[in-house]
């Protein structure tokens, strides 16, 4: 089982107007008025930059899909148009386990074309790394 989540919190919610691009060179134009989040995570962080307009993120419980350029240090995620369930602050997970339906190591791979061992070395730069002890699991011995 995975045990790896790349997580960061969103820095930044913004009303985007139709017809209004984000990111380098506008490579996206939101097609009808949408909220979007700003997330402090990019190429220097270890994102690939082929993610770029690919990648899905969890925020809130819901996949919400990357939109425009991987940046060095940021990216920008749709929302999607009317209320907005998401503030800044609030947990993105780029991928982990897929046990609450965010993508996975593997699901990153598939779209970069390469191996899931590539994408959970990738991460570096600002990333700061935990590690959660695990649940000690007592053995029987059988008779």
């Amino acid at each position: 089982m995975p045990a790896m989540t790349v997580k960061c919190a969103v820095a930044l919610i913004k009303s985007v107007p139709a017809g209004e691009g984000v990111s380098y060179g506008h490579t996206w134009i939101a097609p009808h008025d949408t909220t979007v989040a700003l997330l402090p995570i990019g190429y220097a962080d270890g994102v690939f930059r082929s993610l770029g307009g690919r990648l899905e993120v969890l925020i809130n419980g819901r996949r919400r899909p990357g939109v425009g350029r991987i940046c060095m240090d940021q990216f920008v995620v749709d929302l999607g148009p009317g209320p907005v369930d998401v503030a800044e602050g609030d947990e993105a997970i780029l991928f982990g386990p897929g046990a609450r339906g965010e993508p996975t190591a593997q699901d990153w791979a598939d779209l970069v074309g390469t191996i899931h061992y590539e994408v959970v070395t990738s991460p570096r730069g600002r990333i700061s790394r935990t590690y959660l002890e695990a649940e000690t699991v007592e053995s029987q011995r059988i008779p």
